[in-house]
């Protein structure tokens, strides 16, 4: 497996993250988190939806940050 570089992961969350607003209601929240997950990268948090069709190298990609950096 080929290390994984900050650009790919970048790009990852610009093609398949929705950013964490301030503020956000309860109700949006809780939507969210029924079928996404929370992954903070850097000073950003971010919803990533369980269910998503990737290339192998996206999969990858996912895997690390589901691993490493889910809140």
């Amino acid at each position: 497996m080929e290390k994984i570089t900050e650009a790919e992961i970048k790009e990852f969350l610009k093609n398949y993250g929705t950013k964490v607003r301030k503020n956000e209601p309860d109700h949006y929240v809780e939507l969210m988190m029924d079928n996404h997950k929370c992954i903070q990268f850097g000073k950003s948090q971010y919803y990533i939806a369980d269910d998503l069709t990737l290339t192998n190298r996206e999969q990858e990609i996912w895997d690390l940050l589901a691993y490493k950096y889910h809140v």
